[in-house]
């Protein structure tokens, strides 16, 4: 599904690529532009999140700035950065807002700007992971354990933001991509920030157990969980 994704993306770039794809959860993200601070969107680990998710953000009228790595792309390589990167993000890029790309010798530069664009009623989007981010949290997913990056409930809470996750599943009879923005995490019921980044980490990771039972084959981070430990 990996390859597949490539070829869409490859597609895209060359005559273009029409899927079908279901919008769900509208109301929260109107919701959360109506509250005038913009939203985070916490998008899982899927096999057809990146282009769809922006695909399907651009047609309902949502402007979203995506984070990411300067490898983002196919390649981790220098020339690939350079020459081979640019395919896919140009693509991205058609219906993206825009892209903040964070800055290794100085992340907090690329946090400030993803918290003035919410600042400004904007939408921000961040793929969850542990590839990047100071802050690693492990959280119980069924009787495993993974770990993600703390930076979006850290963005959101600090911009004022909604923290919004977001799955991206395909039906196989159909073909039809599914987009779902779920309500919002909540994050002002712990006391300090070190509990409610573990707190909206948790919950996320709970969000995902429905479509792993119906989608197993969809999710990229199987080979990354761990044994769960109860201390």
């Amino acid at each position: 599904m990996r390859s597949e994704h490539n070829i869409q993306i490859v597609r895209e770039r060359l005559v273009g690529w029409a899927p079908e794809i279901e919008l769900c959860g509208l109301e929260h993200l109107d919701a959360a532009r109506q509250a005038g601070h913009g939203a985070v969107l916490w998008i899982a680990h899927f096999a057809f999140n990146a282009l769809a998710a922006k695909m399907a953000f651009a047609r309902a009228d949502f402007e979203v700035f995506h984070v990411s790595r300067p490898e983002h792309g196919f390649s981790k390589s220098r020339f690939g950065i350079r020459f081979l990167n640019p395919i896919r993000t140009g693509a991205e890029l058609k219906y993206a807002a825009g892209r903040v790309v964070i800055d290794r010798a100085n992340p907090a530069a690329s946090m400030n700007e993803a918290r003035r664009l919410l600042r400004q009623n904007r939408f921000v989007s961040i793929t969850a992971g542990a590839w990047e981010g100071e802050l690693l949290v492990s959280a119980r997913i069924g009787q495993s354990a993974m770990e993600l990056a703390g930076g979006a409930p850290r963005l959101a809470k600090v911009a004022g933001a909604q923290l919004l996750p977001v799955f991206v599943v395909r039906d196989d009879s159909s073909g039809k991509i599914r987009v779902s923005v779920e309500r919002p995490i909540d994050l002002d019921s712990r006391r300090d920030k070190a509990e409610m980044i573990q707190g909206a980490t948790q919950d996320f990771a709970d969000r995902h157990l429905p479509y792993l039972k119906a989608y197993p084959h969809q999710w990229r981070d199987w080979e990354k969980l761990t044994a769960f430990d109860a201390r």
